[in-house]
């Protein structure tokens, strides 16, 4: 009896001791793999990418790229799997595959990020060969011994479906400058009582051109050409150059149509069809899907370098018309404080390249802060775009704001044209003000800190069946309990057990005190920065020493003070601490540095790197 009692026990422990193990799986190599099915087909049709990705349950691929190929991505799926206690997953991504032009291609190469660390795939070659040029088998016909289906999907030059409906693309220049905005209408047509589906957006062939906008919706109405009523879908949009040369223009939309099915109808003995009435055709007759690529004529674009001779150096590449307004606020102020420029440019052309104006004050009048990146406020090609400049007078002597100059091409003309403001006059009076540096807000924008969320893991342990076997009964039995094995074995499970717990508690606690794990991160970012600042003074570069305390010390206020760190300001130290803060004082010298390029000695590099450890530190 004893015995039967001490297996049971044996069996028993074993059990707990394995579903006490952490539940997590054992990590298995990452492995990688890209599969084209087919790798042979013909253009027109479509292969699938699939990019499988063995032992991790997410990944970030980067977009696969190919010489003459598109890509468009279909989605992802991911599986999961445990076998006697041990897991394995795979995440799969799923691409379309079409070719552009017919040959021999190469997808290359793609890499995909999984926990930070890169995998690459191997490169893969397929052949795309031309739309068939023979007429195609007849539905219900034989060849070689098997019934051919009639195609699904057929890709159809205007011209050859007119038909079915017809596409025109037509450009306002077809002679245009490189990076020139050019807008273009495009024309759909299909035939009225044809039921039409619209599978996509309208989209360019080739990668010459840039699809620089396009209208989300396009705008029906009816139009009849030669005598035969049409449905007009018409879309507007403007496109790009990125390259010298001759090149042709072309544009495809993939459509579906609803195909009424040819009733063969019986004759009567006289020769005349039975039941010829519409109604019965319309109830006996069917109706078949076919996908529809429509492909518009191509439009021969010839693209312009711009012209070398004459070309200013503050051109940014903005081609078009332009006009450019500027105000300044506020007019009277004290040698140090600060003048917001506000800088408005405005007119038709490519706003994507239309870089800030240029401030042409000297240099030991003005301290100038780089201005911001403007976002434009676009309606078609006539669009406008906003930039802040913050400017600060060093002097008394001044009576007014130079001009800010903007250049542009213009390829009406095909000349430069360089605008410049009107100057501003402003009052500077006499004053004891310490010049105050404007804070990173104004110069750049504001950044917020990101954490990345860490995906829930689901794990599911099904103990594997135990077998167990005694062998002859010896004279004497120790109890099991008085083991070396088992005691051990008992502590080991003792430990797994409080080690579960306290990772439980640990986790409920950082859901209910979120601001720990934000405290963690900050000490993370700042110990990083901190590794930064420390080579920067042996290399006895103070500039980057000095920027990387004033972010260390505006990171560490910013979760003190629950403040955005790059909103911080030397006022915010000044009201906070005091004036004979030491932090104060580096922080100063650090925006002082920025735009003054002053350096400082090593020794003061020293002394400033111990502060900032003590501050970290606490």
């Amino acid at each position: 009896m004893k015995k039967h009692v001490h297996q049971h026990i044996l069996v028993i422990l074993f059990a707990i001791a394995y579903l006490l193990a952490p539940s997590t799986a054992q990590a298995t190599d990452v492995s990688v793999q890209a599969t084209l099915q087919p790798k042979q087909f013909t253009l027109g049709q479509d292969a699938r990418l699939t990019i499988t990705v063995n032992g991790a349950s997410s990944a970030k691929p980067e977009d696969p790229q190919g010489d003459g190929l598109r890509f468009i991505y279909r989605g992802q799926s991911t599986r999961m799997q445990w076998i006697n206690g041990k897991s394995s997953s795979s995440v799969s991504f799923a691409y379309q595959v079409q070719a552009v032009k017919p040959g021999s291609h190469t997808i290359a190469p793609v890499t995909i990020r999984v926990d930070d660390r890169a995998y690459s795939t191997k490169a893969i070659k397929c052949t795309v060969s031309p739309a068939a040029a023979s007429p195609a088998p007849q539905p219900g016909t034989r060849k070689g011994g098997r019934a051919v289906k009639p195609p699904t999907s057929t890709r159809l030059r205007s011209g050859v479906a007119d038909k079915i409906g017809f596409m025109r693309i037509l450009p306002k220049k077809k002679t245009v400058y490189a990076g020139e905005r050019v807008p273009f209408t495009l024309k759909a047509y299909f035939r009225q009582g044809m039921r039409v589906t619209i599978k996509s957006n309208p989209r360019l062939v080739n990668n010459t051109f840039i699809l620089q906008s396009l209208d989300d919706k396009p705008m029906q109405s009816e139009e009849i050409v030669n005598g035969i009523p049409y449905t007009l879908l018409t879309w507007h949009g403007a496109i790009s150059a990125v390259k010298q040369g001759d090149f042709p223009l072309e544009m495809e939309l993939d459509t579906s149509l609803l195909v009424r099915n040819r009733r063969q109808r019986p004759s009567s003995m006289f020769g005349s069809p039975l039941f010829d009435d519409p109604f019965f055709d319309n109830f006996f007759s069917g109706y078949t899907q076919k996908d529809i690529t429509l492909l518009s004529p191509k439009q021969d674009i010839r693209v312009m370098d711009l012209p070398i001779k004459g070309r200013p150096k503050q051109f940014s590449g903005a081609i078009g018309s332009f006009s450019l307004a500027v105000n300044a606020r506020p007019t009277t102020v004290v040698p140090g404080d600060p003048i917001s420029l506000h800088m408005i440019i405005q007119g038709n052309g490519n706003f994507d390249r239309v870089k800030a104006p240029t401030f042409t004050g000297k240099k030991n009048n003005w301290k100038t802060y780089p201005p911001s990146a403007g976002k434009p406020d676009a309606t078609d090609t006539t669009t406008k775009k906003e930039f802040e400049q913050a400017i600060i007078p060093t002097t008394q002597d001044i009576d007014h704001i130079p001009p800010v100059s903007f250049t542009y091409f213009d390829p009406m003309i095909k000349k430069y044209i360089t605008v410049n403001s009107d100057p501003i006059a402003i009052t500077v009076k006499a004053g004891t003000t310490t010049p105050q540096p404007l804070s990173d807000s104004r110069a750049a924008p504001k950044q917020q800190l990101q954490s990345t969320p860490k995906e829930n893991e689901i794990s599911t342990v099904v103990p594997a069946p135990i077998h167990t076997s005694f062998g002859k009964p010896v004279p004497a039995l120790h109890p099991l309990y008085r083991q070396p094995w088992f005691q051990l074995l008992a502590a080991l499970s003792l430990v797994l057990f409080c080690t579960a717990l306290a990772l439980v508690w640990r986790n409920k606690r950082l859901q209910a005190h979120p601001e720990l794990t934000r405290k963690k991160e900050i000490s993370k970012k700042m110990m990083q920065l901190l590794a930064e600042v420390k080579p920067a003074m042996q290399n006895q570069d103070s500039l980057r020493f000095l920027m990387l305390c004033r972010r260390l010390l505006q990171e560490h206020f910013g979760f003190a003070w629950q403040m955005e760190p790059r909103a911080i300001s030397a006022a915010d130290l000044q009201q906070r601490l005091g004036n004979d803060s030491p932090l104060l004082d580096i922080f100063q010298k650090a925006e002082h540095a920025a735009y003054t390029g002053q350096k400082i000695s090593e020794q003061e590099m020293k002394e400033i790197y111990r502060r900032i450890e003590q501050e970290v530190a606490q």
